[in-house]
């Protein structure tokens, strides 16, 4: 049985599978198993997945239709035999000491979660450091906080997992969200109180890819909406919703309308009006937020007036961008 299991969710990426591969089956810590699941590609992708496991038997395939990232992963999960699980964006690629120190990190006080840092690659050669903050676990559900408070990346690809933490506390996988199921299913791990640790590393590397769909506008913009319910039936099935509503409220705010500024007043379509309504829809009143208070506290006057009559007046924001640009 593998110690380690890598599990690589490959949609129509034939010009990067292979490089992904390569810094996995390189990898110092020899005793893992690769699980590559072909979502459906119709180019080469499978194709090059299948010459790679002539090279090397620790490569497994799950061939499926098209059901998006989230579907991949948990099917992959499903028949992982490794006591821990990471996953691997099938563009992206490994430092090849990561599951070396990933492993040896939690096997030091039997971690359920090691989170680590990660790089942004970009096509011409560049590698940005995200920023990630630097953690130790004190309180209770203070990785939860974290997250909620977007503090923290909530990538699953930065997140060494220990396989018999989801199974013992019941943990479900998002249905049906194309977007934003990362943070989805993060917070659902944060909300079970696991033992997580961060290690002072950068030891993933982030694709940054034109025609990914984080920067392309699509209706799967909208399934953030759906992650939000996700969360939200979460924290009420486990009681600590009224607990942590300010954390929630606020990072509803960021990521249904903050993060998502340029979706809905830059892009001439429908879909940037229905993703203000949804955002509307969630009534919340930010204002008095504490986590808003302290984010906004050295924007000017001007800014967060700004920030305010845009976000409640649809049409000045839709305004104001035509204008500037």
């Amino acid at each position: 049985m593998p110690k380690v299991s890598i599990i690589i969710p490959a949609y129509n990426i034939e010009n990067y599978i292979t490089r992904c591969l390569n810094s996995i089956i390189n990898q110092t810590f020899r005793d893992i198993e690769i699980i590559v699941v072909n979502d459906g590609s119709t180019d080469l992708t499978l194709k090059k997945i299948k010459e790679k496991t002539k090279e090397d038997k620790r490569i497994r395939i799950i061939d499926k239709k098209n059901e998006g990232s989230i579907e991949a992963r948990k099917d992959g999960f499903k028949q992982a035999l490794g006591e821990y699980i990471l996953f691997v964006d099938g563009d992206d690629y490994l430092d090849q000491s990561t599951v070396e120190i990933l492993y040896n990190k939690s096997k030091e006080k039997n971690y359920d979660i090691v989170c680590f840092k990660i790089l942004i690659a970009h096509e011409n050669g560049i590698n940005e450091k995200r920023k990630e903050k630097q953690f130790n676990m004190d309180d209770d559900h203070y990785f939860l906080k974290l997250l909620l408070t977007s503090q923290i990346s909530p990538s699953l690809c930065n997140k060494f997992i220990k396989k018999s933490f989801v199974y013992n506390n019941n943990i479900t996988f998002p249905k049906n969200i194309s977007y934003a199921e990362d943070l989805a299913f993060s917070c659902s791990l944060a909300m079970h109180n696991p033992k997580v640790c961060m290690v002072d590393q950068y030891l993933y590397y982030y694709f940054s890819r034109e025609n990914s769909i984080t920067k392309i506008f699509s209706t799967k913009v909208l399934d953030t909406v759906k992650a939000f319910n996700f969360i939200n039936d979460e924290m009420e099935k486990s009681n600590i919703k009224d607990k942590y509503i300010e954390e929630f409220e606020y990072l509803a705010y960021m990521h249904n309308y903050y993060y998502r500024r340029n979706y809905i007043y830059e892009f001439n379509n429908n879909l940037s009006k229905i993703l203000y309504i949804e955002w509307r829809k969630m009534d919340i009143y930010i204002y008095t937020n504490k986590y808003y208070s302290n984010f906004v506290k050295n924007m000017t006057f001007k800014e967060r007036l700004a920030l305010k009559i845009f976000e409640r007046i649809y049409i000045l924001g839709r305004l104001y961008n035509r204008l500037k640009n």
